[in-house]
């Protein structure tokens, strides 16, 4: 990028969860490495998760007042449908202001409803503009805004298939751009990232729902933590619960098993910023399947037990699960047959078979998309020379 003549700007739009707002950030601080002079703008939700992340990044911040569109069939679903379209209408306004002041080169949106009212404008002002799709079964948003996008990336072919509108549209499958340090760790470096004790001989087993965090699998794996660090000497158990759940978490522990509290092999965390280090050491995962998940177990060849979130739009964690267990990264369990019982005799299983685990974490690596980000930026500038 840096062969511009002219400083090219990118207006970033996502939100409501990481796996929307991370893509975007490392799209976006990968562009401003490319040319100094380059400029990173971000429309999102006032008092979210996306203002948060993005001002800790320093990036300019606008915030557009906007949500989801109304679901359920109730008698008054004709009236919250018309208030709702009533405020994408002003959250595009919103949204045309906002870019006219800005005039960027390019937007770029990653997913969630934010999205809508900001591509809207950008088709509105003739601005081109491209989508990312994380997930297996593209979202509401991206399915009715991509018929006019510039350019499409996504993380998994399922999706490409469904998001082409035209022949000549461009739809490349890239993978998801990834945070930070994930799958540039030496195992000795991880170790050595790490703020608590973990033997090296240690099989470590690491457990998070997500961002959100998942009260289904932190009730179901403190009810199995202690016959699974009895049938598994070398075991090493690391539970990211979620800011959210933690307390709940501790409070169960606590009721039924309070030596795990001083575990010396079970580490109990609300959140991590060494996720990075966790996930290039762990022999194993139990996870949500959100899309961002999913890339950064790949790309550390993470063999793992999904639990697809049931209530996720379109369903789509489920499908990025299919996506895995076919490909044989994963195996998956539906959240309502989660128990502590079955999902100790899945780890068990695993743990004990090394060389299913082997072969599950070299399935991983084949899925992996090291090179997502650089891939995507470069399709943008492509982008933007040819309009």
């Amino acid at each position: 990028m840096s062969h511009q003549a002219a400083p090219l700007k990118l207006l970033l739009t996502g939100g409501g969860t990481g796996g929307h707002i991370y893509p975007a950030l490392a799209v976006g601080k990968y562009f401003l490495q490319c040319n100094a002079q380059n400029q990173l703008v971000y429309v999102g939700r006032p008092n979210s998760l996306e203002e948060k992340l993005v001002s800790q990044e320093h990036i300019d911040f606008h915030g557009i007042e906007f949500s989801g569109m109304p679901r359920g069939l109730t008698l008054n679903l004709p009236i919250r449908m018309l208030k709702w379209l009533m405020q994408l209408n002003r959250a595009k306004q919103q949204a045309i202001k906002i870019l006219r002041h800005e005039k960027p080169s390019l937007v770029f949106g990653t997913g969630g409803y934010i999205t809508a009212p900001v591509l809207m404008a950008a088709k509105a002002l003739n601005i081109p503009y491209c989508i990312h799709e994380p997930d297996a079964q593209p979202g509401l948003a991206n399915r009715f805004l991509g018929r006019n996008a510039a350019l499409i990336t996504t993380s998994f072919a399922h999706a490409a298939s469904q998001l082409k509108y035209r022949p000549d549209q461009q739809i490349l499958v890239t993978g998801n751009p990834l945070r930070g340090k994930v799958g540039q760790m030496t195992p000795t470096y991880a170790r050595q990232q790490l703020s608590f004790h973990c033997p090296e001989d240690a099989q470590i087993l690491l457990v998070t729902g997500g961002s959100q965090g998942a009260r289904r699998i932190n009730e179901a794996v403190i009810h199995c933590a202690k016959p699974l660090l009895n049938e598994i000497e070398r075991l090493f158990i690391v539970h990211v619960t979620g800011e959210k759940r933690y307390d709940e978490s501790v409070a169960l522990l606590k009721s039924h098993y309070p030596e795990l509290l001083n575990h010396d092999h079970y580490k109990l965390l609300p959140y991590t910023n060494e996720m990075p280090a966790l996930l290039e050491l762990s022999s194993l995962a139990v996870c949500r399947a959100g899309s961002l998940t999913l890339s950064e177990m790949f790309l550390c060849a993470v063999p793992t037990i999904l639990v697809p979130y049931p209530h996720a739009a379109a369903d789509h964690q489920h499908m990025n699960s299919q996506a895995a267990v076919d490909a044989g990264a994963s195996i998956m369990i539906p959240d309502h047959q989660l128990s502590p019982v079955y999902l100790q005799e899945q780890v068990l299983s695993l743990l004990n078979t090394p060389t299913r685990l082997t072969q599950m974490a070299e399935s991983a690596k084949k899925l992996a998309k090291p090179n997502a980000t650089k891939a995507i930026v470069e399709a943008l500038r492509k982008t933007i020379d040819v309009q």
